[in-house]
């Protein structure tokens, strides 16, 4: 029997399917390994997701990854094109998720699983150290060049357990030597886990950060988290696991200072910028919604770009009791290079602006969360090492505002604005600080993540990644007898024909005779007509991928009426019907005599694979020759992660 949420869910996206078929949805769950092996998943709950449409004043959808059942599950609907996402919930335990070149057609329904990458990850909690501990070192393996996060669960806070109290922990991340991990050296600065307090419902998950570069790792060599109680005399009990394979055990030292390897794996997540990503502005310290900068309509930060162009932004933020809810309220987000704009000579707008969306909680006359926008590579475009300001100016008017009335029965004052959170001590940004109206310098940094593309992003709308994913896509190999270019035909090929009349030949290109291609001939060649080519069916696909087809075609002819070439897809992955009416085709070329280079549209297959169809069609039997020649097709998977080195 399905639960009501579930129910809920169904519901809500069978009546989005049934009356909105110009429209898109992303939706899918966001899942983690329970521990490395195993078939338990664990839900990434209360992760804020952002979906932007590429080009200028595209505005976000935005959702929160369940809490309840499905826990993890996410649903952003929209309209058609090419969109970035990122999934953060910068108070949280994981690295943001970015995925980049969604391309997306009217109607399309994309459901995926998404899991983060982590440098170390243990999510079990059936059982935990019995006895006090004051300290913890957790080795793991790291990836990245710089530890942005770590998260913790523990089974009591040594305090008073379920009770009102609750004690600091500090967290470091420490380098292997041969010595002890208690006198291993420190790399970078500790950072602080304000109120742990654990117990019953209180039983959270406990995380710290650091901007990119704070903490400088080697990937592939031997860390430790280090957890300590900040109180002198402060202890704590942490849930762990036994470590299975013996190579990332856990040193302890007890409360009694008797310290030792203890064989076992803490309950913990460490994260890196190890994916193409870096957070050159990060929240440090967990606990968000404490002190307001200020009401206004525009407030903007000033920071160090580490990265090539700017991925995305998330602002933690609360609207007024007498505006909608932040769900309902947009701020434009825009770059400036050498500070907020005011000064002569600083202030230049950096690639182009977007609108983020909010997305948090409300009680009708309240509402606090945030507001978040992506950014595809290359859009907003930055020289690591310079200065920026990340600006935020509402967009909300009259229209938008004016009418409104809370459930105080208070009326809109029709003042559009926001207000930000500051950062919570002892979390502060040395390189930068807020400024009010975008000109009015504070003495405080706002409380946001930012996220940067490492790499540069090149021609990203058109990246693809991977091998060739057609078989014989240069058509160097024959299925039969390649002397006899009547009677052989390229491997892994089928012919097809619409009309019966058509002629094939597998033939050498050029005076060298050593480049092999595919042909279509008609006309005076033949004194025939022909319709017909070849075809390839190319499984393995998923769904929620997309795919560029490549190739180059020359022909006697340019397109006219009576001769032409077609590139075709069949999305259904159907390889024995040309006529059927799922084949998508498009005409070229439109010079004739050299080779014209094709590259198609990002292709969604329907199940697991797609049809390629080369084609080739004349209805002339006497007049100059006919042939069409095919070569060098291919077909990769679009690149939809973060641009690489």
């Amino acid at each position: 029997m399905k639960s009501p949420a579930v129910g809920f869910i169904l519901a809500v996206q069978l009546a989005f399917c049934a009356s909105s078929p110009a429209q898109i949805v992303f939706k899918g769950r966001l899942l983690a390994p329970r521990h490395p092996g195993s078939s338990d998943m664990m839900a990434m709950t209360a992760v804020h997701c952002f979906a932007s449409l590429a080009g200028p004043d595209s505005q976000a959808v935005g959702f929160r990854t369940f809490e309840m059942a499905p826990a993890g599950w996410y649903f952003l609907p929209g309209s058609a094109g090419r969109y970035s996402i990122v999934f953060s919930d910068p108070s949280g335990l994981m690295c943001p998720i970015v995925l980049t070149n969604q391309f997306t057609s009217p109607g399309d329904v994309l459901d995926r699983v998404l899991s983060p990458v982590f440098d170390y990850a243990d999510f079990y909690e059936g059982a935990w150290d019995e006895k006090p501990a004051s300290d913890y070192f957790q080795t793991f393996i790291a990836k990245g060049t710089s530890i942005t996060r770590a998260g913790f669960k523990l089974a009591t806070d040594g305090v008073d357990g379920p009770g009102p109290k609750g004690q600091n922990i500090l967290v470091s991340i420490h380098k292997r030597t041969s010595e002890a991990p208690d006198k291993w050296p420190q790399v970078g600065p500790a950072a602080t886990v304000l109120d742990i307090d654990c117990g019953g419902p209180k039983n959270y998950w406990w995380c710290a950060g650091w901007d990119s570069g704070q903490v400088p790792t080697e990937p592939g060599q031997t860390y430790a988290v280090h957890l300590q109680a900040e109180a002198a005399d402060g202890s704590f009990q942490a849930f762990w696991r036994p470590d299975e394979n013996g190579g990332l055990d856990c040193f302890r030292i007890g409360a009694d200072g008797k310290s030792g390897w203890c064989g076992r794996n803490l309950c913990m997540a460490v994260s890196s910028d190890c994916d193409g990503l870096v957070v050159p502005y990060n929240k440090r310290v967990q606990k968000k919604f404490v002190e307001f900068a200020g009401f206004d309509k525009s407030w903007s930060q000033t920071y160090i770009a580490q990265g090539k162009s700017l991925a995305s932004v998330i602002l933690y933020a609360a609207t007024s009791g007498v505006q909608p809810s932040i769900m309902r309220q947009r701020v434009k987000v825009r770059v400036r290079r050498n500070g907020p704009g005011w000064a002569p000579g600083d202030g230049e707008i950096v690639g182009i602006e977007k609108i983020a969306i909010g997305n948090g909680n409300y009680t009708g006359d309240a509402s606090w969360g945030v507001f978040g926008v992506s950014f595809a590579p290359g859009e907003a475009p930055l020289d690591p090492g310079g200065l920026y300001a990340v600006e935020f100016e509402s967009i909300e008017d009259y229209y938008t505002l004016h009418g409104y009335v809370n459930i105080k029965g208070q009326i809109s004052d029709d003042k559009p604005g926001f207000n930000p959170y500051r950062k919570v001590a002892p979390d502060d940004y040395a390189n930068g600080t807020a400024y009010r109206k975008c000109r009015e310098k504070q003495d405080f940094d706002l409380d946001m993540q930012i996220v940067e593309y490492r790499y540069d992003a090149g021609d990203w709308p058109n990246a693809v990644e991977g091998s060739n994913l057609i078989k014989n896509g240069d058509m160097e190999s024959s299925l039969n007898n390649v002397n006899d270019p009547n009677d052989s035909t390229p491997a892994f090929w089928k012919r097809f024909a619409i009309d019966p009349a058509t002629r094939y030949r597998y033939v050498t290109e050029g005076e060298e005779k050593v480049n092999h291609i595919a042909r279509v001939i008609g006309g005076s060649a033949t004194g025939r007509t022909a319709d017909g080519g070849h075809v390839q069916r190319v499984a393995g696909l998923s769904k929620a991928e997309t795919y560029r087809l490549t190739g180059k075609v020359r022909s006697t002819w340019p397109v006219d009426d009576k001769h032409s070439c077609f590139i075709g897809f069949d999305p259904t992955g159907q390889d024995e019907d040309p006529n059927a009416a799922t084949i998508r085709w498009e005409g070229l070329p439109s010079l004739h005599g050299v080779f014209v280079p094709y590259k198609g549209e990002p292709i969604r297959p329907i199940g697991d694979a797609i049809s390629v169809w080369l084609r080739a069609k004349t209805t002339l039997t006497q007049d100059y020759r006919f042939e069409a020649d095919f070569d060098d097709f291919a077909l990769h998977k679009v690149a939809s992660g973060t641009p690489v080195r």
